[in-house]
């Protein structure tokens, strides 16, 4: 048994008191708090990094994916609200191009940069309270066992946040764990593997995409046995000379980290580096574009696939998913295909028909445990075959806009009442206002 030490009892200054508080500031979390805010909630957004994004900024994934369905030889919109509308502003200020092929699907190129600042922008056009290096370290429960509010570890010791309703986005449903909610977390082989991403400078990116990914594919067959990928990509940014390397995957001894574990997230992020400067040596010496460049950076964390997701009201399936599902209380329609890192180098995906798409059930937001939170993003209700398609960040972002206007609803509603369990809501008027705000349920 390991070694424990007592925890002294700590009193925490309320620093905000709010209706809805969203504890992440990823794309789950940033949907969240901005449709929360913009249903009439007073939103309170807590983040441990110093920007907002997670894995559109902090992991520099490069890629947003699932915004896309394809009929035909064309792409729409599979996932629309706030997702569509933060693709669309980025693509207007020059800093994203989509929908762009990739495989049987599409994609959106993005630059990091411009998604924290515009992330930043409107975070502060919506009124929210945002506390940045704030990293919840513990909830606060009524004796109803419903959540009254978090605690934020700080410089200054620890600060509460309190409020009606909560939302978790913090992809490994740190908030439903702490508070009791049930969840579970598949053993390797039903967990992904994560990646580390790297920032390439001074490439010839013309050279690079006209090489394509069958010539990276071919060269690391040949020549990149010792990669800890079997593909991947290098994907521009619209820089000059710069662009992101996809090309990592992170574990120990052949299985996937955990990373909820603080020693598997440092082994990751050193490995992570490692794996990083092993791959661009790989590109240096055998892709054309790259034999005057320089690696510059890594990502500022591991990108993390899945970990824990909740058991909530209900579970979404793969056979969801390739069922193309449709329920009563969905509120978020999706298309992006399974892609499966869970084994060996190789990284597998299993394609929907074209012009398709399943939904996600309002239930699979619904925790089993305190009656006034919702989850958002990749911890949601689902086995580990759905979240192999869900997980990515067009739906995460749509799942956060579902749950921010849930709970501004469940607020709404507890201010007149004296409370409101999230899962007593009226879902058609759930319903109703997504659509009326640009979402697509179904397509």
């Amino acid at each position: 048994m390991s070694r424990t030490v007592r925890i002294p009892a700590r009193e925490a200054e309320v620093v905000i008191e709010a209706d809805v508080v969203v504890a992440g500031g990823g794309p789950a979390g940033l949907g969240a708090a901005l449709a929360a805010s913009r249903a009439g909630a007073k939103v309170a957004l807590l983040e441990r990094y110093g920007f907002l994004g997670g894995n559109l900024t902090a992991a520099a994934v490069g890629t947003v994916c699932g915004l896309y369905v394809r009929s035909g030889g064309e792409f729409d919109f599979v996932t629309g609200g706030i997702a569509k509308s933060f693709a669309e502003s980025l693509q207007s200020r020059g800093a994203a191009i989509g929908p762009f092929p990739f495989k049987e699907t599409a994609v959106l190129l993005y630059v990091p940069w411009a998604a924290k600042r515009l992330a930043d922008h409107l975070v502060e056009e919506a009124g929210i309270d945002l506390l940045l290096h704030a990293l919840v370290s513990d909830v606060l429960l009524d004796e109803t066992g419903a959540l009254e509010g978090l605690v934020v570890a700080g410089k200054q010791g620890p600060k509460a946040v309190l409020g009606r309703v909560f939302v978790d986005a913090t992809g490994d449903a740190d908030i439903a764990v702490a508070a009791g909610a049930p969840w579970e977390m598949g053993p390797p082989g039903e967990r992904q593997f994560g990646s580390m991403q790297f920032f390439v400078q001074n490439a010839d990116t013309q050279a690079a995409l006209g090489a394509g990914l069958a010539r990276l594919t071919e060269e690391i067959t040949t020549h990149g046995t010792h990669l800890s990928r079997d593909g991947g990509a290098v994907i521009p940014t619209f820089r000059p000379g710069e662009m992101i390397g996809a090309m990592t995957r992170l574990g120990r001894d052949g299985v996937p980290l955990d990373a909820t574990d603080l020693f598997d997230l440092t082994y990751g992020e050193l490995e992570g580096r490692r794996r990083a400067e092993e791959a661009f040596e790989f590109l240096a010496a055998h892709m054309p574009g790259f034999s005057d460049a320089f690696l510059a950076d890594t990502a500022v964390q591991q990108g993390v696939r899945e970990t824990r997701h909740i058991v909530g009201g209900y579970t979404l399936t793969g056979d969801d998913v390739r069922g193309l599902a449709a329920f009563d209380d969905a509120v978020v329609s999706a298309a992006w295909p399974q892609e499966y890192h869970v084994s060996g180098r190789s990284t597998e995906y299993v394609f929907l028909p074209d012009a398709s798409s399943y939904q996600i059930p309002y239930r699979s937001l619904v925790v089993t445990g305190p009656p006034n939170l919702l989850v958002a993003g990749r911890c949601i209700s689902a086995d580990h075959h759905a979240l192999a398609s869900c997980r990515v960040m067009a739906p995460c972002m749509a799942l956060g806009e579902a749950a921010g206007t849930a709970a501004a609803m469940a607020a709404t509603e507890s201010t007149a009442r004296g409370g409101s369990a999230v899962g007593d809501i009226d879902v058609g008027v759930l319903q109703d206002h997504l659509v009326a705000a640009g979402a697509i349920l179904s397509v």
